[in-house]
């Protein structure tokens, strides 16, 4: 079971002008990062990935129109208290806050990361030993090891969380707190490893 959630935090607000877009959207802000404090104890870091002022504008008439300003920023908040995610979620939303995606990972700490590995390494000995005694030879010591991608210019992503798109809720929800259940993740570990093959007049 993961035992990190990360959601997308975000606020906005509009105005006539760049000042006053910033204001609304700082006022919104607080409220939502006073919701956060409050929840310090359940939620390891908050990221702003985000902060933009820009006009508002529609096409009229063969031309563009501005129609005032908008400010939003955007904050990933990483939660590993995953009981208090569906509470947490509730009461930013309440705050004015839009949450734009949830998405759940295992720490890089966890032990279930470095059991992967352990079983990995174990699954590469196993198939080369039956490969050698497929070819008849012995199987030799291990020339090297690596992760997929170190030794060449591929790269592969084992662990990427799998993130839910779309908003999820709306500024002003209710105090009710949606339930929310993680889904178990697989945790994948890959490993080539090169053994050198000796016979019984040479090795190689």
């Amino acid at each position: 079971m993961p035992d990190l959630a990360l959601v997308r935090v975000g606020v906005d607000g509009e105005g006539p002008s760049r000042e006053e877009a910033y204001q609304a959207a700082s006022a919104t802000a607080a409220a939502v990062d006073q919701v956060i404090g409050e929840y310090a104890a359940a939620i390891d870091r908050v990221t702003t990935a985000a902060l933009s002022v820009q006009p508002k504008t529609r096409w009229r008439k063969g031309e563009t129109q501005r129609t005032g300003w908008q400010a939003a920023r955007l904050s990933v908040v990483e939660i590993s208290d995953t009981s208090q995610v569906g509470a947490l979620i509730s009461a930013l939303a309440g705050a004015g806050a839009n949450i734009g995606g949830l998405s759940w990972k295992v720490a890089p700490a966890n032990q279930s990361h470095a059991l992967a590995r352990l079983r990995a390494g174990q699954d590469a000995r196993a198939r080369a030993e039956q490969y050698a005694q497929a070819l008849g030879v012995d199987l030799g010591r291990v020339a090297w090891a690596a992760e997929p991608g170190l030794r060449s210019a591929d790269r592969m992503d084992w662990m990427s969380p799998a993130a839910a798109g779309g908003r999820l809720m709306s500024p002003g929800a209710a105090e009710e707190p949606i339930n929310v259940v993680p889904e178990e993740i697989m945790i994948q570990a890959a490993l080539e490893v090169a053994y050198q093959l000796s016979t019984d007049t040479q090795k190689r």
